[in-house]
């Protein structure tokens, strides 16, 4: 990380704040977006809603499965900045479409492009942060954007709740699209690292990345981390909805603060692990796969609202000090010429998890219980542990 530029703290580092300011607004967007896409969803199909937003769901999971990859190649033809910067301006020129959709296929094109927009934003925005804050200062830096990405979500849904009741859910569709403007201006102030002028070939072909994050112990390690989260993660986003009203027999307005409970957990868990001596650390990564395991089995076996709360607080702070951990495991196995292509494997591999635990919790939950996608979901997580537990005893 020779290329980084050294300050006292990361909010002395105007690069950073800058940066991270750009991701946070179009976050808060990007929530405000996503709350009226789900109502014109609804407002295209009367009673079709959830089925149209399960498409849009599976265009996204395929579309950064596929695509993602080629992020770092097309960073390499045309800049870290540009491409970020174009990023932000298509996804702001859908937002602007999404006012004229008037059938499902129409939705269906535009998420495709939305889609699209954000593999090829996201791990290059998340592999520009190592250079700028340094060894040091980045684990505080990962921290600080799970916050962001936790706080704008909770926020964002609050706030485009109450913009979307007073004006209607296409005021959303301006909202976002004005964020994404903020966003490429902030951006096109931003001072990136300097990456070497000489490229060698092999940094240039698509598929680098993917043959580095499976040859690289580090690396493999930061994807199992990932498929892990993607397990629990999954499991909390696709049956909670369903669970608390249909199984537990509560009101709808139970769901969001369970799943806001579990954003508080990521927020809590990765401010303080960002804070704690190395030894903690190792400590509380010791101590996250066998409380995932945990939740699973006690949400599984435990049917009430209080017991899902706490299962998933303890959830979101694990997914929390993974995160950190999964991308610093990145950092410190790359250096930045290689990191727009490890990232962007990285994002393209770590969904094909999240691409398995969708639609087999959806499924489950669906056809049979929330503890049955549970008990499914636990089986997969104990899977995840073989190559852990050979490694060891080899």
């Amino acid at each position: 990380m020779s290329d980084a530029l050294h300050n006292d703290t990361v909010w002395s580092n105007r690069s950073f704040v800058q940066l991270f300011w750009a991701h946070t607004i179009s976050l808060v967007g990007t929530a405000i977006g996503t709350a009226a896409i789900a109502l014109l969803a609804e407002d295209l199909s009367q009673g079709s809603g959830p089925r149209v937003l399960g498409y849009t769901l599976t265009i996204r999971i395929v579309v950064f499965l596929f695509f993602g990859p080629f992020a770092g190649s097309l960073s390499d033809l045309i800049g870290r900045k540009f491409q970020m910067i174009f990023s932000d301006i298509l996804r702001a020129l859908v937002m602007g479409s999404l006012f004229f959709v008037s059938a499902e296929w129409q939705l269906y094109l535009l998420a495709f492009v939305l889609h699209l927009s954000s593999a090829i934003f996201t791990p290059i925005y998340k592999s520009v942060i190592p250079g700028i804050v340094g060894e040091e200062f980045y684990p505080k830096a990962l921290a600080y954007g799970t916050v962001a990405y936790n706080l704008s979500d909770i926020l964002g849904m609050l706030t485009g709740g109450l913009l979307i009741y007073y004006f209607g859910f296409e005021f959303g569709f301006g909202i976002d699209a004005a964020t994404f403007l903020i966003s490429a201006l902030l951006i096109a102030i931003v001072r990136f690292p300097q990456r070497p002028d000489k490229k060698e070939k092999e940094r240039s072909e698509i598929f680098f990345g993917i043959r580095r994050m499976f040859s690289v112990p580090g690396l493999r390690r930061s994807l199992m981390l990932s498929l892990q989260v993607s397990v629990v993660g999954g499991l909390a986003i696709v049956t909670t909805a369903g669970y608390v009203k249909n199984e537990l027999g509560m009101e709808e307005a139970f769901y969001p603060v369970a799943m806001s409970v579990m954003g508080v957990g990521a927020m809590l868990a990765a401010i303080y692990f960002s804070r704690c001596e190395a030894p903690f650390q190792r400590l509380w990564g010791l101590m996250i796969l066998p409380s995932f395991i945990a939740v699973l089995a006690l949400v599984a076996s435990v049917q009430s609202y209080y017991v899902l709360l706490l299962a998933w607080f303890i959830s979101g702070a694990g997914q929390g000090v993974f995160g950190i951990i999964s991308n610093n495991l990145l950092a410190l196995n790359s250096v930045e010429k290689e990191r727009p292509h490890i990232y962007a494997a990285q994002f393209a591999l770590s969904h094909a998890g999240w691409g398995i635990s969708y639609p087999l919790c959806g499924f489950l939950a669906s056809r049979y219980s929330f503890s049955m996608a549970s008990w499914a979901c636990l089986s997969i997580m104990l899977l995840t542990m073989l190559p852990m537990i050979g490694k060891r005893s080899a």
